[in-house]
Parts: C-alpha cells; structure tokens; sequence
C-alpha cells in the first residue's frame, strides 16, 4: 500500500510540502519562542534543521522543476518564480532583508516556492507532447 501512495505523490508534491513546512517553522517560531525553553524544547531553533529544511526544499525543487522542464513542458516560467522565491527565503532567513520584514519576506518566497511547485504541477498536466519525443530531440 505504500509504495502506491509513494508513486502516485510527485517531487512537486513533496517540494509544496516541503515549502509549507519552512513557512510554518518560520511563522511559528517567534510564537512559540518564549514557551518552548519552559517545555525544554529547542528543536525548532537548532540552526540545523533549518539549514536542513532549506536544502531539502532546494533540491526537491531543482529535481521537480528541472524534471518537469526537461521532460515535460519547456517554460521557464516555474523555474523563475522557484529562483526569486528560494532567494527570498535565502534573504530573509539568513537577515539580509532586516529583521523587521524577515517573517514577512520568508513567507513570501515561500509562497513563491510553492507556486512555482503548482505551477510546474499545472503546466507537466497540460503538456500534450510525449515524453520520448522530448528525449529523442535531444532534449
């Protein structure tokens, strides 16, 4: 049974999921701050797991989009917004915006992120060309 849920889940399904759990840690994370030491809890502050997050939300997206524009449809325009969005999340994660639009520029290029994933989802559905053709061109 799972392998069946595993096929049918695409890379642009585990990167949307992968995006909405950046935006959530990040959006909860001041929230939930100045409860967690009293629980003693630290797990959504370690530096780690979010360097974690952003890797695996890039190379999920690289692998998904990439695959998509290869073999699928061959618009730039996912692989743009996923580029602008990842940067966002880059700039406001690592303080390079300022720390006062930080939750702010973090939940808008996660946003971006995950809807380059709708998109590449959108545009790999509408693609009327097989697969093979696109491989037999050279492509």
């Amino acid at each position: 049974m799972e392998s069946n849920i595993l096929k049918r889940m695409s890379l642009d399904t585990v990167g949307i999921g992968a995006s909405l759990a950046c935006a959530i840690h990040c959006a909860l994370l001041p929230l939930l701050i100045t409860v967690l030491p009293l629980l003693g809890t630290h797990i959504l502050e370690n530096e780690n797991l979010e360097y974690g997050l952003l890797a695996f939300s890039f190379g999920i997206g690289c692998l998904a989009l990439g695959r998509g524009y290869i073999r699928h449809h061959r618009r730039m325009a996912p692989l743009l917004i996923f580029t602008g969005g990842f940067a966002l999340l880059l700039a406001g994660h690592f303080g390079i915006a300022g720390g006062y639009w930080e939750p702010t520029i973090i939940f808008l290029g996660a946003a971006g992120v995950t809807g380059a994933h709708l998109l590449n989802l959108r545009r790999c559905r509408e693609c009327t060309v097989p697969k093979h053709i696109h491989t037999e061109r050279g492509r």
